[in-house]
């Protein structure tokens, strides 16, 4: 119709309007035309081209079009100018035309058309060509009709394809002309171009026919039967291989380089259907050879092969590599044929499939799994130097599976091959490769291309066969365990913004997002097009009737689709709502289900790991879990969310499941923490974008940002975002706008669209006002299930627009719905009874504050949680509680407020990991906080933790305490200059913080000398800038003692001069002599307790730091000494004994020894008129009389006046004595005896031992070791506590005597006198004084030590320990009480031991090892007596009381440690008449409970261990407990067997013997061996108890003994720490064994555990059927057997006696448990109501 308009003026109208005609089109293609439909409708349209107006007619014509046009006589006109002549003769078309080949061919403008295949059609449109080039048309004579502008197309040419050009969308300036009613512009496509595309596409043709004749005519003279020899250009063509004796003729690999390129060309330009298919098929066949050749060469590796092989396996590499390129031929031939089956052998596409397995399997695959240092290191050195061949083969390889990925798309293939491909491709994505490029022959990413097709086919199988669905997800699931869990090769998949995930992830998302569309539909990611491809004959012949059936099947439904999309402004809003729900609901349904299975496989596996150590499947679903998360925000993935809210379902299911365990709960709340935290960087990640689109003046997103604030504020609704031009739209748009037509990219629109369909079909509320065009449209697309793009003026989709607006349909879906609730549960799981429950969801709330810390303003019970888990019993608990309080400060410092006491308290935990972290935060709030209080409170905890018991917890507060009041003037104390004013004031306050500190006690006190002695210590790295700082500091305070004024308010003096003995003691070198001027003054006049106080400070600062500066002036020297002489009867003892050092420091300057002689003399004579007195009746003179006694002692100790002799022989005449100290140790001794007052004595036995300290030579007097005696024996803890005081502290001196002896060869007498205060102890005297302490006092102390818990009893466990490690005595003699005082509920008395302990077990550890069945005793008698706890474990955690001793014999051989276990049980067993049954409690049950508890809560640390004291303890049960029950039986129950014989039969067996009973007839029965035998069943079940508890602790098999008996289990297995199944604890062991011990207090309970100890070694409870994941799979180690060991014998029934030795074993026996003999009666009575340790329990 000339000058007309186009019929469709969109695309989409146009394909509308094609898909009846291709219907037509494929119905011919299957009937030949035949059909009722095809002659119908032909003769239906012939009657509308009757006419005479019909002057064009479109060359390019279908099958359906081609017999329309062969069936009518019409003489066509064509409206152009001229009618040129026909451009190819007759004589250049082909020879032979078959009919089935036939195709027509563009022409341009009066052309002549293709030679149709009816003669007498052929004559009619000739003479309507002749006619058409006669009629000259001309604007005079074409009738003018006011019609839109046309475009202009250049005259075709006869050769013209469809495939020549390609189709451009209608621009946007063309709509909006179109709207507008505007005159088009005329468009003129160039015409050269064309032109050089179709002379290429020709010249390509003709070159493969060229190419395909010579190689024929090659074969033909080669197959020919003569004599002749082939020609040397036909035998170019071909190469002859030798395999197996036999000679193959192959084609050469250069032939197939150029077949390849020349039918690349042909096929890309839609030609190939002008090939012959006899000749296609002829070149498949030659191709096949190659193929059998590849298949049948063997491309395995061996490491042995020498050159020679290794060189004739690169030549069947390089036939491998022409088979490859064979194969790509043959793929795109039937590609290119789309699917004719005369090309598409089933045969040849096994042998295709078949050689890339051939060329993986054996060859690639090991190659790219050896490594340089395993197994495989011989094959990476033979095949490293050949990468190139090896990288070039698989380059090859890669090529023919992406050919394969093209004909899954294209062709029809058959079952078997789909089912080899994906096996195939399954087998490369598996494949471990490399984590480092040094160790991959091939290198990282040359295997990844290979293993991205083999995702490809996968998807592509998955997408066209929906039958093979399932199979394709068991194969991933069940190969999933393969893939690395470590690494960076466990994400290789690059993602568009750069991100990389597991490639199985991306691989199950992408099949996760197909399952939500019709195969048909993701196929081929184009719309139906006309064929330009040559459709034969056969195969439409071989089409079978069922094809036919479906497709009127599928035009049905398309036209029922169409119709209602037609329908819809005329159909009901509700009715098509509905419609849209339920199409929108099966589609989404399929991905739900797939989704449900695959997270339920995953999470199923996860879980069985907590059995069977399957450890790899949880690693993987964690790493799957990271990937969705990682790609929640990519719209190219929407699958990540159905997957993750299929996931956090799961994990909502198992932790609201009461019969869920432990370890799934803290799976699910790993999980749980783990997504919301994903929603809350979703969230964060939002607003970033919101903020990004403020810049962009743009109505789309100024729209999406206001969208988001609307979410942000809550005020936002679901139904806002389902509009029609929404945020879906936008998104989808975008999706189109990158890729159209890939699968991956079709599958997310198509799978986002049913998404978008679901939401708006579930709103049940009223329509909005875009809603309705919503449902129509909605609806539109999904009958079509294809996307069409916005066809509206605005702007193209950003990506930040398209990410904003994916991101707001998110959270507006299930999965971010859910964060609330997801909250909730981490919350209310804070407070579980499970302690792994508990910390693992404070673990997981921090996770997410991390991410979202307002969680902390909406969840406010977050706060009270806290700090009611910062006093959990589980250390777990606290740490992750702790944890968490310091993410909370860290986000709000508000918070510390409420936060500081519960971390202050926690500083002092006696867990470790709770310590460390503790002093961590406490740092963390001293530098946020201003307030001095504060960081005084603070710096007081941290000094406690510099004494820990743990070096790292004391090092680590060292370290802090560095770092907070050090590190920061270090570069000001560098500068010798004066200071800046600002470091100055910082310096002062500083110093106000110490003089706070130091007022909070001495023990603060002490411990800050403690600290800065190792701050200035030699082997501190900044103890040079240390030392300045302290000088800087007290130079500091000396500033805020003189100047009043430059005090603070409320900082008094003695507080400033205490802080400075401090570093006087910790360096006397910090201070100068005109420090100690200003010092002086406070030493005149006492006249309160403040004074004295202030004087003491004084004394002590002069005591340390006189000795060290010599330049001090005499004068002051002596003004002092006058002052402090003149003062003595007014100290204190404390001062006292400080002033006493302090003056015989400065005598060593002085020299002027007579005014202490002067004053000790007056002391003496004093004391010698209170010797005549009674003390008991002058209170006066009992404290003049104590004033004497404490200053001889003080001076006595600290003044050596032996060389003062001669001038107290003059002052006491008439004493004449030797000895300076004996004669004051004379003038003490009367007032040490017990008649006098107490006070008195106390004092006098004090210092007699500072005497003895002084000159330890005393301690030989027999006067004084009888005071000592007494003084020990007598009782009176204060008195005691005073003499071990004074033994303790003399052997601290030896102990730091004999580690820090001087080097007497690089300094003088003087210098080392000087050193230690005067020498007054001489090293010598003290060796005979210790052996005779420890000889004569020890047993003594022990008593003492043993007898309380006191501070008594912690003096005389420091005086043992010190004894021990001086070695003065051996170390069984107080072995066994040190490991007593170790179970001591006093921390300081346990420490002390167990140190000791340790120290002597090191050093003399066989001598000991006899000693320790004694020690257990010792402590079971200490815990009973006193302690008064005889159970054998601690609570709060449950723990052994012998734990520490334990740990110490673990240090030993695991031989020693054997030993002691065997020992330690041989102490449980008894013989039963033997049992003590004294006490309202047997003490043979109390001590066997106490061993046996501490058996159960025994940290294992080794298997071996573990095992060995499973077998001990069923060794025991065996050995004892069928002699226990046998007695129990006869006396108790009245059991009786009778044997009653009978005649033999033929197999030789007599009658079976009988049993029967007279009935429990408990009145013969004494009460006391009644009770003799309760104890012992006790004992005996305690025992299984504990090793049943231990098993399922330890996850133990039930059947161990019988595996770990024969081999005994692999030596890197027992020798490794056994893991603990995590949630069960030693609450229901405990509470079974008090509740057997309570079963004494009446006779009926004695019967009925009489009853369950029978029944206990009568039926096994462990025999049961194992179902899958239990725990006999676990392959774990297990308990020995109980043969082996000892060679003791299996626990038997209660019937007693022995099994023969030859009796075979029952096939089911437990290892221990004994069988239930056949035929034996039941007992009468009812079973116990107490459950047996043995039922599958959980011991949580």
């Amino acid at each position: 119709m000339s000058g007309s308009g186009p019929l469709f003026l969109t695309t989409v109208d146009q394909r509308a309007a094609r898909e009846p005609l291709e219907l037509l089109d494929a119905d011919i293609a299957r009937t030949q035309g035949n059909s009722a439909m095809t002659q119908h409708a032909l003769g239906t349209i012939k009657g509308y081209l009757e006419g005479s107006d019909l002057t064009e007619l479109n060359p390019l014509l279908g099958p359906f079009a081609n017999m329309l046009l062969d069936s009518t006589q019409l003489e066509n006109r064509y409206p152009t100018p001229t009618s040129p002549e026909p451009r190819f003769s007759k004589e250049k078309l082909p020879k032979k035309q078959p009919d089935h080949d036939r195709k027509l061919a563009p022409t341009q403008a009066g052309g002549p058309l293709p030679t149709p295949a009816t003669p007498g059609l052929v004559t009619a449109n000739q003479k309507a060509f002749a006619s058409n080039a006669r009629t000259m048309t001309t604007p005079s004579n074409i009738k003018q009709v006011n019609q839109p502008p046309v475009v202009l197309i250049p005259p075709l040419s006869a050769e013209s394809l469809l495939s020549d050009y390609k189709t451009f969308r209608e621009d946007e300036p063309l709509r909006q002309a179109k709207k507008e009613g505007k005159d088009r512009p005329v468009v003129v496509i160039p015409h050269d171009k064309t032109r050089d595309q179709r002379a290429a596409a020709n010249q390509a043709l003709d070159d493969l026919r060229i190419l395909l004749q010579d190689i024929f005519d090659a074969e033909e003279q080669l197959t020919e039967e003569t004599s002749a020899v082939p020609s040397a250009d036909a035998s170019s063509y071909f190469t002859w291989v030798y395999q197996e004796g036999v000679e193959i003729r192959v084609l050469a690999t250069d032939k197939l380089v150029k077949l390849d390129l020349s039918l690349q060309k042909v096929v890309g330009t839609g030609r190939i259907g002008n090939i012959p298919i006899d000749d296609l098929c002829r070149l498949q066949k030659l191709c096949t050879a190659n193929l059998t050749v590849g298949h049948s060469s063997e491309l395995s590796v061996d490491a042995t092969w020498s050159d020679d092989d290794l060189l004739a396996w690169l030549q069947r590499a390089g036939l491998a590599e022409s088979a490859l390129r064979s194969a790509r031929i043959i793929v795109k031939i039937m590609i290119g044929l789309d699917g004719e089956k005369k090309v598409c052998s089933e045969e040849i596409m096994q042998n295709v499939v078949g050689v890339l397995n051939q060329i993986f399997n054996p060859c690639i695959i090991p190659i790219v799994e050896a490594r340089p240092k395993d197994s495989g290191a011989e094959i990476f050195e033979l095949v490293a130097p050949h990468k190139k061949e090896i990288c070039q083969l698989l380059y090859q390889a890669n090529k023919v599976m992406k050919m394969l990925v093209e004909m899954l798309a294209e062709v029809d293939i058959a079952e078997t091959i789909i089912t080899a491909l994906e096996f195939f491709a399954v087998r490369i994505l598996f494949v471990e490769n490399s984590q480092h490029e040094k160790e991959s022959v091939l290198g990282i990413q040359k295997f990844e291309a290979p293993r991205r097709t083999a995702m490809d086919i996968i998807t592509g199988i998955f997408a066209k066969h929906p039958e093979q669905r399932p199979f394709v997800f068991d194969e991933i699931l069940s190969s999933l365990q393969k893939l690395p869990t470590k690494g960076q090769n466990a994400r290789q998949f690059k993602l568009s913004d750069g991100t990389s995930i597991q490639l199985v992830s991306a691989l199950i998302m992408r099949l996760i997002q197909t399952s939500a569309a019709p195969a048909q539909h993701l196929v081929k990611g184009r719309q139906p097009q006309v064929t330009t491809k040559r459709k034969h004959t056969q195969s439409g012949s071989n089409s079978s009737d069922s094809e036919a059936g479906n497709s009127s099947e599928a035009m049905d439904d398309r036209e029922g689709s169409q119709a209602s999309s037609d329908n819809s402004d005329g159909d009901t809003y509700g009715g098509a709502k509905q419609r849209l729900s339920k199409e929108a609901n099966e589609l989404s349904s399929n991905a739900a289900r797939d989704a449900q299975y695959v997270m339920g496989y995953l999470v199923q596996r996860a879980m069985t790991a907590f059995k069977t150590g399957d450890q790899p499947y949880r690693h993987l679903l964690d790493m799957f879990a990271e990937d969705l998360i990682l790609v929640l925000s990519n719209a190219e993935w929407p699958a990540a969310e159905l997957l993750l809210n299929v996931l956090m379902s799961i994990m909502m299911n198992i932790i609201t499941e009461k019969k869920s365990t432990a370890p799934a709960k803290t799976m699910a709340l790993e999980f749980l923490g783990t997504m919301g935290s994903a929603i809350s960087e979703l969230v964060a990640g939002s607003q970033s974008l919101a903020r990004n689109l403020e810049n962009q003046d743009s109505e789309r997103s100024n729209y999406l940002r206001r969208m988001f604030d609307d979410y942000i504020d809550g005020q936002s609704q679901s139904s806002e975002l389902l509009v029609w031009d929404g945020p879906y739209r936008i998104v989808l748009d975008y999706l189109t706008s990158i890729d159209s037509e890939g699968l991956p990219t079709r599958s997310a629109q198509l799978f986002y669209l049913a998404q978008w369909a679901r939401s708006v079909g579930s709103i049940q509320s009223a329509p909005e006002t875009g809603e309705k065009p919503a449902v129509h449209q909605l609806q539109k697309m999904l009958s079509k299930m294809a996307w069409d793009p916005s066809d509206s003026s605005m702007e193209p989709v950003t990506k930040g627009q398209c990410r904003l607006a994916y991101a707001l349909t998110v959270l507006h879906m299930n999965f971010c719905r859910r964060f609330d609730r997801t909250v909730n549960i981490l919350l209310d799981s804070v407070t579980s009874e499970q302690i792994t429950v508990r910390t693992r969801s404070l673990k997981s709330v921090t996770h997410m504050l991390e991410k979202d810390p307002s969680l902390l303003e909406r969840a406010r019970n977050v706060k009270t949680l806290l700090i009611k888990c910062t006093t959990d019993a589980s250390p777990m608990v606290r740490d992750s509680a702790l944890m968490l309080i310091g993410k909370c400060i860290q986000q709000k410092p508000a918070l510390e407020q409420d936060f500081f006491k519960p971390v202050l308290s926690l500083s002092g935990d006696p867990t470790v990991t709770v310590r460390k972290r503790s002093i961590k935060l406490l740092k963390e709030i001293y530098i946020r906080n201003g307030s001095k209080e504060v960081k005084g409170i603070i710096v007081e905890y941290l000094l406690q933790r510099t004494s820990d018991d743990d070096k790292g917890v004391s090092d680590l507060a060292s370290q802090i305490l560095e770092e907070l009041w050090f590190s920061p003037f270090w570069k000001c104390s560098e500068d010798t200059t004066e200071i800046a004013i600002q470091d100055k004031l910082a310096l002062k306050e500083q110093m106000e913080l110490v003089i706070s500190t130091t007022r909070n006690g001495d023990g603060v006190c002490s411990a800050l000398v403690s600290l800065l002695r190792n701050l200035l210590g030699s082997d501190t790295k900044a103890a040079t800038s240390n030392f300045k700082v302290c000088q800087r500091l007290v130079s500091a305070a000396f500033e805020s003692m003189i100047d009043p004024e430059a005090r603070p308010e409320g900082l008094e003096q003695k507080y400033i001069v205490q802080s400075l003995t401090v570093f006087a003691r910790a360096d006397a070198r910090l201070f100068d002599s005109e420090q100690l001027q200003y010092l002086q003054p406070y030493t005149l006049n006492l006249t309160n307790a403040e004074d004295s106080n202030l004087l003491r400070s004084v004394v002590v600062i002069f005591r340390c730091v006189l000795p060290i500066i010599p330049s001090v002036q005499q004068n002051l020297l002596r003004d002092i000494q006058g002052a402090l002489l003149k003062n003595v009867q007014k100290l204190g003892k404390t001062e006292l004994n400080e002033v006493a050092a302090c003056l015989w420091t400065i005598n060593t300057i002085l020299k002027n020894p007579e005014r202490l002689v002067k004053l000790i003399v007056s002391v003496i004579k004093h004391l010698r008129n209170y010797k005549v007195k009674d003390m008991n009746q002058n209170e006066k003179d009992t404290k003049s009389a104590k004033r004497c006694v404490q200053i001889v002692g003080a001076f006595g100790k600290h003044c050596n006046l032996e060389g003062e002799l001669r001038g107290f022989q003059e002052a006491l005449a008439p004493w004449q004595g030797t000895s300076v100290s004996g004669m004051i140790i004379n003038s003490i001794e009367p007032f040490a005896s017990s008649t006098q007052p107490w006070l008195l004595r106390v004092d006098a036995l004090n210092s007699i031992g500072l005497i003895c300290q002084a000159s330890p030579h005393h301690f030989n007097d027999a006067d004084v070791s009888d005071i000592f005696q007494r003084a020990l024996v007598e009782g009176q803890s204060d008195v005691q506590n005073v003499v071990l005081a004074n033994f303790r502290d003399f052997f601290a001196m030896q102990e730091n005597q004999a580690s820090s002896k001087p080097d007497l060869s690089q300094a003088n007498g003087a210098a080392a006198a000087n050193g230690k205060l005067g020498g007054s102890m001489k090293a010598s005297e003290g060796d005979g004084a210790s052996a005779l302490i420890a000889q004569r006092f020890l047993q003594n102390v022990l008593s003492i030590a043993l007898a309380s818990q006191d501070a008594t009893a912690l003096t005389a466990t420091e005086v043992i320990a010190s004894i021990n490690r001086q070695g003065l005595v051996h170390p069984k003699e107080s072995g066994p009480a040190l490991v007593a005082l170790e179970t001591s509920s006093n921390p300081a008395i346990a420490s002390v031991a167990c140190q000791a302990h340790a120290d002597v077990h090191q050093q003399h550890e066989s001598m000991f090892e006899r000693e320790y069945m004694r020690a257990i005793i010792e402590a079971y008698r200490y815990q009973k007596e006193i302690v008064k706890d005889p159970r054998g474990f601690q609570t709060a955690p449950h723990m052994s009381k012998l734990h520490s001793t334990f740990e110490i014999i673990k240090s030993s051989k695991g031989k020693y440690q054997k030993k002691f276990i065997s020992n330690f049980c041989a102490k449980i067993d008894f013989e039963l008449d033997k049992l003590d049954l004294s006490g309202a409690v047997p003490a043979s049950l109390q001590l066997s409970r106490f061993l046996i508890e501490n058996l159960a809560f025994f940290d294992y640390g080794r298997v071996d261990e573990l095992l060995h004291t499973l077998n001990c303890l069923e060794r025991i049960v065996a050995n004892t407990g069928p002699g226990v029950a046998h007695s129990i039986n006869t006396e108790v129950f009245h059991v009786r067997v009778e044997a009653i014989l009978g005649d033999l039969g033929e197999n030789g067996r007599g009658a079976e013997a009988t049993t029967s009973r007279e009935g429990p007839c408990t009145a013969e029965v004494a009460p006391q061996r009644l009770q003799q035998l309760t104890t012992a069943s006790i004992i005996l079940s305690c025992l299984w108890d504990t090793r049943t508890y231990l098993r399922r602790l330890y996850g133990l098999g039930s059947n161990a003994q019988a595996k770990e008996g024969k081999n005994g289990g692999k030596a890197k297995d027992v020798n490794k720490t056994p893991s603990r199944t995590p949630g069960i604890s030693g609450d229901k062991v405990v509470a079974g064994i008090a509740e057997r011990v309570e079963s004494l207090g009446s006779q009926e309970r004695m019967m009925q555990q009489c009853s369950a100890f029978v029944e206990l070694l009568s039926v096994d409870h462990e025999i049961r059927v194992g179902g899958e994941g239990d725990e006999e799979g676990t392959g774990r180690p297990r308990t020995p057997s109980g043969e082996s060991a000892a060679g003791s014998p299996v626990p038997m029934s209660s019937g007693g006696g022995s099994r023969g030795a030859g009796k075979r074993k029952r096939s089911g026996s437990v290892a221990g448990t004994p069988h239930k003999k056949r035929g034996r009666p039941s007992l009468g009575r009812k079973k116990s109501s107490r459950k047996s340790m043995d039922e599958d329990e959980g011991w949580e």
